[in-house]
């Protein structure tokens, strides 16, 4: 496995075919210097006290939703803030993340491209659900979001699965890493593949980056805009003990989601000799894609919500016949072509 440019053919081919493809930030290198910054800041915000005002007054919702914005925190787990808009971010964080954020998301527009190209789609396909989300939105969400994480390592001896495996829900999503944990399923040899670690990185690629890794993932949306010719990434996080990572006590991640935003949805203009045709049951006319990102979303589950929520979640789900985990788990692949 070894990390390309995303503009190769090759990259987005294993992109598609996996779901997953690690990238070397070092070619990106304002990339690089945005995320360093916002990793220093989100440390600090996480070691503010519980009863601070940039905690208590961005706490999220409860439940189901308790990830979609605010800061949350599940015990022996992981602590979320979560973003949609600079006025819903706290101060410390607002600069670095408007900076990493508008970054990632012209970034994110040139391979949204270059993965209309690969399908034979006009390359301006996704415009009208990506051009919305590039820059930080001040106060109108769109539902693109950047989730900031801290993960709780271990006390005991062993790994710990501090997300369990999951799909993410919309185009695509990039996960930039500070330790390994992030760990991707092949589905060749349905084994996981620990993407982050330095022995499945290019050589040299870690340390140009700053000891920074990048991971693209493909979410649900993609995979049925391309009609399965991108396979939604299955992946989860495990954590090392602290004392086989350096005596330190938790996983740092910054995940950028980037989800349609609305717009009037046509999945005519999404088919091509590459992606076929839509079935009867698939087809779109002039529909806000919220419908659609909403019919992805109640067949899911939330991994980033309390375990007694999810706990629950799971069982309707599976006492229904469905099995998926939100931003999850295994719902049969869409079929190519």
């Amino acid at each position: 496995m070894a990390q390309r440019q995303v503009s190769d053919d090759h990259a987005l081919h294993f992109l598609a075919s996996e779901g997953y493809l690690p990238l070397a930030l070092a070619d990106h290198p304002d990339m690089v210097e945005a995320y360093t910054r916002l990793f220093a800041q989100t440390s600090e915000y996480f070691n503010l006290p519980p009863d601070s005002p940039e905690k208590t007054n961005y706490q999220a919702a409860s439940g189901a939703a308790a990830s979609e914005e605010g800061y949350s925190q599940i015990p022996n787990e992981k602590c979320i803030m979560t973003v949609k808009t600079s006025t819903h971010c706290p101060a410390p964080l607002r600069h670095e993340l408007q900076t990493a954020w508008n970054l990632t998301g012209a970034f994110m527009q040139r391979i949204m491209t270059a993965v209309a190209n690969t399908l034979a789609l006009h390359p301006d396909v996704f415009s009208p659900f990506v051009r919305p989300c590039v820059a930080l939105p001040d106060s109108e969400r769109t539902p693109t979001l950047v989730r900031m994480f801290r993960y709780d390592r271990p006390r005991g001896p062993g790994p710990k699965v501090n997300a369990e495996k999951h799909k993410d829900l919309g185009l695509l999503s990039l996960v930039v890493g500070r330790s390994p944990g992030l760990q991707a399923l092949d589905s060749r040899t349905n084994a996981w593949v620990s993407v982050e670690e330095p022995s499945n990185l290019a050589p040299g690629s870690l340390t140009r980056s700053g000891g920074l890794t990048a991971t693209l993932l493909a979410g649900e949306t993609l995979a049925f805009l391309s009609r399965g010719n991108y396979r939604a990434g299955v992946h989860r996080v495990v954590c090392a003990p602290s004392a086989e990572d350096a005596g330190d006590p938790y996983r740092f991640s910054i995940v950028y989601t980037l989800r349609a935003a609305p717009a009037p949805l046509f999945t005519k203009d999404f088919e091509s000799r590459v992606v076929g045709e839509f079935g009867p049951g698939e087809r779109v006319e002039g529909e806000s894609s919220v419908v659609m990102f909403e019919k992805i979303m109640r067949t899911h589950w939330n991994v980033n919500a309390a375990p007694s929520v999810r706990d629950e979640q799971r069982r309707k789900f599976e006492g229904k016949g469905g099995n998926g985990g939100q931003d999850v788990a295994d719902r049969p692949e869409r079929a190519s072509g």
